[in-house]
């Protein structure tokens, strides 16, 4: 009778303790997802990092945005279904605030340093660059005045020695053998026979053959011969040596070797891929606040060059800096970069799958084809023949 009364009493009890359990449960999820929707941002806006790094993001003199970047990030944005706002920051101070969680993402290039991988996550990769520098035209040879250097550098102009002096002894020696035999040709004064002698052995070392002057001693014929046989031999070697040279070095024309680096003053950005890597290559550097800070570090002569993103710097070449500097290749890798998030990031996964969404349809190319650029963000050729306009900063 007891067990009857406490189960008929308690049962209330339990049904109470049901109902709050998928009450909590029901909670939970609701928050989850609230949560998962606040990630997304319906309620408020994703705060942007963004800052004047044209290409990929121009200011214009009304204060809009536009550039590769921007119109990859409007796209992205949409398949998001995302309201947004973008927040204009110095680059440092755009790490700084993804470090803190004080921005939902930056969409200005970040390029993937092991540095950086402390401090940030990045968006799934949406192309590569390289470094490049720019000086004032003239400051380095341009390409082709280094192939002339190097044509009639000090150790071309020895075997070319060489070859006169090659040439002048046989031509000599030729005379000597064949002045007797064969007047025709070597005969006359000294000048005229050494002189025919020099133009046999040129013609054999140029064609292989002499047309207009012959050998008549044995001893010339065989000296003639074994000279046209040691032209063979050695031509095919020059030709050899000079075709893999060309083959190892055609994409090197122009290139600024490490060790050139290294002897120059150059300029940075603070917070930028190249403010890593200028301390490892052991030279002199200064390090501005911004692009255009530098640019102009290099016209004003407190810097020699300005190491930076070669996209970005072909961009200052063709327009703001257009007659005023040159940018020349180097030899450091391609550094792959993408959007900006903090650790951890909410909302890393949909913009991740928005961007691969992008990338599979046809307006990711021609969103870099406006630009005029390839698919990895290869640089071909940019489109800009009008002057951008500058921000106000």
């Amino acid at each position: 009778m007891t067990k009857r009364k406490w189960g008929l009493e308690g049962t209330p009890f339990l049904l109470f303790l049901f109902v709050l359990c998928l009450s909590s449960f029901h909670l939970t999820a609701s928050c989850g997802w609230s949560q998962e929707r606040a990630a997304v941002n319906p309620g408020k806006k994703l705060i942007v990092g963004i800052i004047h790094d044209p290409p990929y993001i121009i200011k214009e003199q009304g204060g809009q945005w536009s550039g590769i970047n921007v119109d990859i990030w409007k796209a992205v944005a949409q398949d998001m279904k995302v309201d947004y706002e973008f927040k204009e920051m110095t680059f440092e101070n755009i790490l700084n605030a993804l470090e803190k969680n004080q921005i939902d993402l930056s969409i200005d290039t970040f390029f993937v340093l092991a540095e950086r991988e402390k401090r940030i996550d990045y968006s799934t990769v949406l192309g590569y660059n390289k470094l490049a520098v720019a000086t004032l035209p003239g400051k380095i040879s341009h390409p082709w005045w280094i192939a002339v250097e190097t044509l009639f550098s000090w150790g071309n102009m020895k075997i070319l020695g060489i070859l006169c002096f090659s040439l002048f002894v046989l031509g000599m020696i030729l005379w000597l053998i064949e002045r007797k035999n064969n007047p025709d040709y070597f005969g006359g004064n000294t000048v005229k026979g050494i002189g025919s002698g020099i133009y046999w052995v040129g013609s054999t070392l140029t064609s292989g053959v002499c047309i207009g002057v012959s050998l008549k001693s044995f001893a010339a014929r065989a000296l003639g011969l074994a000279w046209m046989f040691l032209c063979a031999v050695a031509l095919s070697a020059l030709i050899a040596s000079l075709t893999n040279a060309i083959y190892e070095n055609r994409t090197n024309i122009g290139l600024v070797a490490d060790e050139q680096l290294r002897r120059m003053y150059l300029g940075g950005v603070k917070g930028s891929a190249e403010s890593i890597v200028l301390p490892k290559l052991g030279g002199k550097y200064k390090l501005y606040k911004e692009e255009e800070d530098a640019l102009n570090g290099v016209l004003n002569g407190e810097v020699e060059g300005f190491l930076y993103d070669a996209i970005t710097l072909h961009y200052y070449e063709g327009n703001d800096y257009k007659d005023k500097i040159f940018v020349h290749p180097t030899g450091f890798k391609r550094f792959f970069f993408g959007f900006g998030l903090p650790k951890n990031s909410p909302i890393a996964k949909k913009v991740n799958i928005a961007i691969l969404s992008l990338m599979e349809r046809p307006d990711w190319a021609y969103i870099l084809k406006r630009y005029g650029l390839q698919e990895n963000f290869e640089s071909i050729q940019f489109p800009f023949h009008k002057k951008a306009s500058k921000h106000t900063k």
